[in-house]
Formats: C-alpha cells, sequence, structure tokens
C-alpha cells in the first residue's frame, strides 16, 4: 500500500504525485512545523532517558548515533490486550510498543490464528510508502476486521489471514503510523537504520512478548516498498547471525521460513520497461509490434514505437484527468492525486477518534496519519534507497539461507506491474535462475462459492519451491483487497507448502 516514491521514480514528474529524488539539494523541513502539524512522533518511547547523543552523516544529513535497546533488558515494552470493539476479528488481539533505542519505538498489533493458534504459524506484515502504516494491510487488506467506509466501525474479514495463520502487523520505521520517536531527527530515513532496528524489534519481541511463537514457521510478509524494507531486513539478520557465530554465541533470532513480497518494488529500472511491455509488447496487434518484429523494416518498426510512446503517456494523462490509477489500471482517480483517499479517509478518521485511541491504550493526544510524508520525502531527498535495487539481497536471501520467496502481483496494477516483476524475477543471480526462467508459467486455481472452480491468474516456480512466482488476475496494488477469496487460498497453500 501506498507506493509513494515508487510513483515519484516510475510516473512523469509533470503529472505531480511527489517529486522525483532531489539528493541534497533542498534544505530539511523545519522541524518546528512539522512538530506543530504531526503531533504524534514527539511521544517519547517508553522509558526513554534524555542524554545527549553523538551525530554522524548519512548523505551529508547529520544522524544521531544510537545503540540498539537491550534485547534481555524487558523495560521499553507495552503490552495492551484489545477486544471486538476496536476490531472485529474474531480471535484474541495484543497491541502495543517496543522500544528499538531509547528514542524509538514500533508499534505492533497481534492476532491470533481463527484456527489453531498454539500451532498456526506466524505472519509478520509490512505495507510500504516508505512511510505508511501497516495498519492499511491490517485494517483493509489481509486483517481479520476492515474499517468501514465511513470511518466509524470495523466489520468481520471472512477473508482474513487470520483463517490460518497468526498475524503481525508492525508500523515501521519509528514515526510512523502509532510507532514514535522522541522527535523528527530520529526517523529512519535509510534501509540499513530500518533495517537495524527492526531486527532489534524482532529479538525484544519474541523474547518478551510473543516467546511462544518463536517456535512457529515465521513469514515475513510486505507490499510494495517492503520491496526495499523486508530483503534489507533479511541480509540484516544474515549478518548479525554470521557475526554472532564467529563469535561463538547462540543465534537469538527465530527461524524464518520464507518472505513475499507482494506488488514490490525491488528494481525501478525492470517497473519501467515492465510499463513499455504492459502498454504495448502485450498488445502487438494493436502497436504494430508484430509487424515490425516479421519485417525488421526501418519506417514500420518507428511507426509501432512511436505508437507505444504514445500509449504510455495516453495512460498518465488519464491519471492527471483523474480517470485512471497507476495502482489499478481498470479504475479512476478522483483525488488526482495519490489514487487512494478513500482508504487514507477511513484510516485517519477511524483511528483518531477518541474512543479508539482509548481503547488502544493511547493517550487521547495521539495523532494518527496513515502516512508519514516528512519521512517518505527524506527516503528521497537524503538518501539513496529508493533508487538503488534489492536484486543482491534477495540472490542473498536465496543462496545463503533456507527462506523460499513468493512473489505475487495484481495485474492491474500499472507502477508495479506483473511483466516488471517477471523481468527482474529472470535476471535475478542466483544458482536456480536457469530453473526458473525456464519453467513456464502455468493457470493457478482455488475453490470459490459452492466450491467452483476459479482461475486466479498464473504462476511458475523453481522444482524445489525455493523461488515463486503468481500474477492476480482482476486486481491491482493491493490485491487482498481486489481478490480477498484468491489471495487467502493462494497465501494458505504457501504457508502450509502445498500446490494450489
Amino acid at each position: 500500500m501506498k507506493l509513494l516514491l515508487e510513483i515519484a521514480i516510475l510516473a512523469p514528474p509533470a503529472l505531480g504525485f511527489l517529486y522525483l529524488p532531489r539528493h541534497h539539494r533542498q534544505p530539511a523541513v523545519d522541524s518546528r512545523d512539522f512538530l506543530t502539524k504531526f503531533g504524534h512522533i514527539t511521544q517519547k518511547p517508553l522509558g526513554f532517558d534524555a542524554r545527549n547523543e553523538q551525530t554522524f552523516l548519512i548523505a551529508g544529513q547529520p544522524v544521531p548515533k544510537e545503540d540498539p535497546y537491550p534485547a534481555d533488558d524487558a523495560a521499553g515494552i507495552r503490552i495492551h490486550p484489545v477486544d471486538e470493539r476496536v476490531c472485529k476479528s474474531g480471535s484474541r488481539q495484543l497491541t502495543g510498543h517496543v522500544n528499538v533505542t531509547q528514542h524509538k519505538s514500533l508499534f505492533w498489533w497481534f492476532h491470533e490464528s481463527r484456527r489453531d493458534p498454539k500451532n498456526d504459524p506466524l505472519i509478520i506484515w509490512l505495507n510500504g510508502g516508505p512511510g505508511a502504516s501497516s495498519l492499511f494491510g491490517g485494517m483493509t487488506e489481509l486483517g481479520p476486521c476492515n474499517i468501514d467506509e465511513d470511518g466509524k466501525n470495523t466489520t468481520y474479514n471472512k477473508y482474513s489471514w487470520s483463517n490460518f495463520a497468526n498475524i503481525l502487523f508492525v508500523d515501521q520505521p519509528a514515526g510512523v503510523g502509532f510507532s514514535t520517536a522522541t522527535n523528527d531527527t530520529y526517523f529512519p530515513y535509510t534501509a540499513d537504520v530500518a533495517a537495524a532496528d527492526f531486527s532489534t524489534f524482532l529479538r525484544r519481541l519474541f523474547k518478551h512478548v510473543l516467546p511462544d511463537y518463536a517456535s512457529h514457521k515465521i513469514h515475513l510478509m510486505g507490499e510494495s516498498f517492503a520491496g526495499v524494507y523486508y530483503p534489507s531486513i533479511l541480509a540484516k539478520i544474515l549478518d548479525q547471525q554470521q557475526r554472532l557465530a564467529e563469535l561463538g554465541l547462540p543465534n537469538p533470532f527465530p527461524k524464518i521460513e520464507s518472505m513475499v513480497l507482494a506488488d514490490a518494488l525491488v528494481e525501478w529500472a525492470s517497473s519501467k520497461l515492465g510499463t513499455y511491455r504492459t502498454v504495448c509488447i502485450s498488445r502487438p496487434d494493436e502497436t504494430g509490434v508484430d509487424e515490425c518484429r516479421l519485417s525488421k523494416d526501418g519506417p514500420t518498426c518507428m511507426a509501432a514505437a512511436e505508437t507505444c510512446i504514445k500509449m504510455e503517456e495516453a495512460f498518465w494523462d488519464l491519471t492527471r484527468k483523474g480517470k485512471r490509477s497507476p495502482y489499478d489500471m481498470r479504475s479512476d482517480c478522483p483525488d488526482r492525486e495519490l489514487c487512494l483517499s478513500s482508504f487514507s479517509d477511513r484510516m485517519n478518521t477511524y483511528f483518531n477518534k477518541p474512543a479508539t485511541l482509548s481503547l488502544l491504550g493511547l493517550p487521547e493526544t495521539t495523532k494518527y496519519m496513515d502516512t508519514n510524508y516528512e519521512i517518505n520525502s527524506r527516503w528521497s531527498d537524503w538518501a539513496f534507497d529508493t533508487v538503488i535495487p534489492t536484486l543482491d539481497k534477495v540472490s542473498r536471501i536465496l543462496e545463503e539461507s533456507s527462506v523460499r520467496v513468493l512473489v505475487y502481483n495484481g495485474n492491474s496494477d500499472f507502477l508495479i506491474n506483473t511483466a516488471g516483476v517477471l523481468e527482474w524475477m529472470h535476471i535475478l543471480p542466483w544458482s536456480g535462475n536457469g530453473e526458473f526462467r525456464s519453467r513456464d508459467l502455468q493457470p493457478w486455481h482455488y475453490a470459490g462459492e459452492n466450491s467452483k472452480s476459479i482461475k486466479g491468474g498464473m504462476r511458475k516456480s523453481t522444482k524445489n519451491g525455493k523461488l515463486a512466482f503468481a500474477s492476480i488476475d482482476r486486481a491491482g496494488h493491493m490485491a487482498p483487497f481486489d481478490q480477498p477469496a484468491a489471495l487467502e487460498a493462494l497465501v494458505k497453500a504457501w504457508v502450509e507448502d502445498k500446490e494450489l
């Protein structure tokens, strides 16, 4: 959810969604203005002890030097049970905060499985942005309840992934959603810092909050900018495990079973190539591409190229007019900005209600924003992780760990399009590349109403299931929202290591 910087990178600048990365060309936003607008981030992490911090530079910007919160220290952790009044989930729920440094605290929301919480796997879900709250996934896509359109209440989600798994939603990095930082100086804006904080979060969570779930099969799943987050997090964990092993120290991390990337930004160039394929090569009879390939005639090929360019530009023209959404080519974009105002409005309305804040055990002064735009812009303006591919990290995960990787993509997602995703998966440098490339796409099906078999999309994988891909028909960027039954079936089969 919230492909904010992806829009900036992949859309024409004139569209006006967000600007392209402008590294070091403008000063940071005045923090006083920001803190006035986003009051929630001034909350101090639990157990905060003010002290003077040394600073160092990242991308020319001052960053406080912080140590991770000690994993064995049970202080700085808040656990708050919630019930059906705040989310009609049909299972037990816990919320809370975990300090990851003296100045940063991550908010989490845990839902027990409706089926068999003591034995079912655990899914840890992240949304993207960067800067978007993971409660988007929790309350509009795959979670056990959905916020109503008017933002006043929730409804039971019968297609929730909690039907077969325990689920944990985490607002990260610090400053996003209900997660907090002492002030905006401590907002992470690089993948390395965010990954280090999340690594600390996992160690502390499984030691002090959910120790019984450390032995469960754990699946890291996320959407859009999670294509940067999760490969970076897993690479960070691999680094830490290797260092601990060299020192002869025990591994403090639970075993990660798989990583699932949903409509995820892994390599922006592939998405741009995929845009061309989406509007042009996938429609060769309309564009003249077939005729060009057969004739190899210069004027014929030039005409085909000009047609393809016009077709892509025509899509963005429609988006500027509010008639098409880059998140879902089938939909319009009434707000003409991020095309997601209906989701943002319901989230911000519901989580800023005094009754909701009270049920979550949060101060009435808390201000929830579905997206922290200051964090979003800093990732673009101050660092390069928005444009650096994470292909090498995905390759390392496949080669150096037992983690299985599933990538799924909605076929109506224009920005992170299916053609582009297959492009980067086909160039991914790892030992199984040849096998994966050689596999043909095959249809996958799921059981609809009255057990009727419905085609969900196309799929392929290596023989051992180490790397798999699935496309989702009639779905955009938020596939679990568009096709809830299909995604429930797909993810259930994946975590149970079964064929569809």
